[in-house]
């Protein structure tokens, strides 16, 4: 029965991360940008998040 729980657990944990991973890196990416460089520009942000969806899809598998 543990077995089965942590099997599930695993699986949840790891769809929660393909499906909220990239956009809450890009949430904090953004966050901190404006915080350190105010006057920076917005398409960094869309990049990375390009970037990061080619990573998670090409990358890591489940």
């Amino acid at each position: 029965m543990m077995g089965y729980i942590k099997k599930f657990l695993r699986r949840q944990g790891r769809f929660f991360f393909s499906m909220y991973g990239p956009a809450l890196l890009t949430i904090i990416f953004a966050l901190l940008q404006a915080h350190y460089f105010p006057g920076s520009p917005v398409w960094p942000t869309g990049v990375l998040f390009i970037l990061i969806m080619i990573i998670i899809g090409r990358y890591v598998k489940w």
